[in-house]
């Protein structure tokens, strides 16, 4: 196959296309020379397996630096990876690594989501965040059912904490807080229902 063109990139690093419109991978500059990469020239196979190796042993790494900051989603690891410019491949192999090493696992991290954000959140707002975070559907959903988060008792333990005794307060102060955890996700009924039997 045909280098068709190299590009400067950022920080010592070019991007090297195989077709026109779309870059094939990005190695350093110094990388380029050690593979002997020129526009217009033959990419060997075996030069191109050497590269797709190295890359695939490089976003392994990416993938664990970015785990050792923080937990993280698969869909966000793939994100990343994608932004560092890894070919198709690499970030496979190294999603299939660390979902083989469990580094990454969304049911896990769905699970440890939903305990640290109960007390917060409701259901509602919880799903949508960890559907936006890459998560399926059904793994949120077993989560959920699995730790049967108890959204009412979290209601009065907010209002209490938050508010204190509402039973004297003003109608529109009321519908202030009402909107507040509306806006949070919790149903209108979960809502009215926590408000007038919350107490100090």
């Amino acid at each position: 196959m045909e280098i068709v063109r190299i590009e400067d990139y950022k920080k010592n690093r070019k991007l090297v296309y195989l077709e026109e419109d779309t870059p094939a991978f990005c190695l350093y500059s110094k990388e380029i020379s050690q593979f002997g990469l020129k526009e217009g020239e033959e990419l060997s196979e075996e030069v191109h397996g050497r590269i797709k190796e190295l890359l695939s042993k490089r976003a392994r790494e990416r993938a664990l630096y970015l785990l050792d900051d923080m937990a993280r989603t698969e869909r966000q690891i793939r994100d990343r990876l994608k932004e560092g410019m890894y070919p198709d491949e690499a970030v496979e192999y190294a999603v299939a690594y660390c979902r083989r090493k469990h580094y990454i696992d969304d049911g896990d991290y769905a699970r440890r989501y939903i305990t640290l954000k109960a007390g917060t959140y409701s259901k509602r707002m919880i799903e949508k965040k960890l559907l936006e975070k890459g998560i399926d559907r059904d793994t949120v959903s077993e989560a959920l059912e699995e730790l049967d988060v108890p959204e009412a008792e979290t209601l009065r333990e907010l209002i209490r904490k938050k508010y204190g005794d509402i039973s004297d307060i003003s109608f529109e102060e009321r519908q202030k807080i009402m909107r507040r955890f509306l806006s949070s996700g919790f149903s209108y009924d979960s809502v009215r229902e926590a408000m007038d039997q919350a107490t100090v």
